[in-house]
């Protein structure tokens, strides 16, 4: 049997340009969402992370009547320093910070723990908890409490 010249089999250039220019726009459309989502996983994992420490620290001061001294990505037994279940998988490591005030004779009253996400978050520098229960985040260098994208 002969093909026909009108009956042609596959798609053709015009239809193919349609098909990608529509996986383009949605493409463009979910990416932004998709890392906005991954943003906000990463900072999550931050904010257990500390919550975690300082929950580890109270019961260190609870025993010993000061803060435990804490070094910034090291997991001791006294408290752990970074979030998730290991420092090669974690989204932020954990730092520790001695917020006792100037001139006080007390040393290891205070204690601010700040997580620093590893992979750059354009909307957060690092999220912070001290042992008063003041909690925020530092945006462009500056810090607020009031920011819901810190702590919702």
């Amino acid at each position: 049997m002969r093909s026909r010249p009108g009956k042609s089999r596959g798609f053709t250039l015009m239809e193919l340009m349609i098909a990608v220019a529509i996986i383009s726009i949605l493409a463009g459309i979910g990416y932004p969402a998709y890392t906005s989502q991954i943003a906000k996983g990463r900072r999550a994992e931050c904010r257990s992370g500390i919550l975690q420490s300082m929950q580890q620290q109270e019961r260190y001061y609870s025993q010993f009547n000061a803060y435990a001294p804490f070094t910034e990505g090291l997991a001791t037994a006294k408290s752990k320093s970074f979030s998730g279940d290991s420092l090669a998988t974690s989204s932020c490591p954990l730092k520790g910070e001695d917020c006792t005030p100037t001139g006080s004779t007390t040393v290891n009253q205070c204690i601010e723990i700040r997580a620093r996400p590893i992979k750059a978050d354009a909307s957060i520098d690092y999220l912070y908890l001290d042992s008063d229960g003041n909690k925020g985040c530092s945006i462009s260098s500056t810090r607020t409490t009031t920011n819901k994208t810190c702590w919702p």
